[in-house]
């Protein structure tokens, strides 16, 4: 490459950086709407900085599943699992995770053969993964399924993951004692 050339790709570079520079502001406003519960405003914010933050395809993928959350969490999982499969077709690094979230909206919708297929893909892509055994055993808990579900709490438990939701599932079924 000449030194012209050179110099001349390492400005369309710089051009290209700056003109794709992200503004997450909105995206993060949606998340606080998210955990203090305004679901309808979550997404109204999402949807916001999908149309103007210029996002990544990473922070877009981000923002579906933050999408599909919201929808969760408003009893809507048809629109929780429609955000989670365009986060999914964006392949995220962390994949999985979207995996694990359109099971809960496809648990949450009563449809088990998709849930259970989802937390598979998830321990396919990362096996070993205690959310998926936990967030698996609540799906086999809500179809009364519960050699499974207890099953699958105690392995969650084997591979390291340590939550209170995790605990009190393995009381519920006498894998651990009741703290004191």
């Amino acid at each position: 490459m000449t030194a012209l050339n050179r110099a001349s790709f390492l400005s369309l570079l710089l051009v290209a950086s700056a003109v794709h520079s992200e503004d997450l502001s909105v995206c993060m406003r949606g998340w606080d709407a998210t955990q203090s519960g305004d679901h309808v405003r979550a997404i109204e914010l999402f949807n916001s900085c999908i149309k103007d933050g210029n996002l990544s395809n990473a922070s877009l993928a981000r923002t579906y599943r933050n999408i599909g959350i919201a929808y969760r969490r408003a009893k809507e999982p048809m629109k929780a699992i429609e955000a989670h499969n365009k986060a999914i077709a964006l392949h995220p690094a962390d994949v999985w995770d979207d995996y694990i979230n359109r099971g809960n909206a496809y648990d949450e919708a009563n449809d088990l053969s998709h849930a259970l297929a989802d937390y598979d893909q998830a321990l396919k892509l990362k096996p070993n993964y205690g959310e998926a055994f936990y967030n698996r055993g609540i799906a086999f808990e809500h179809n009364k399924m519960f050699e499974k579900a207890k099953a699958d709490f105690s392995r969650a438990y084997e591979v390291g993951l340590r939550t209170e939701l995790l605990y009190e599932r393995l009381v519920v079924y006498g894998l651990v004692e009741k703290k004191q």
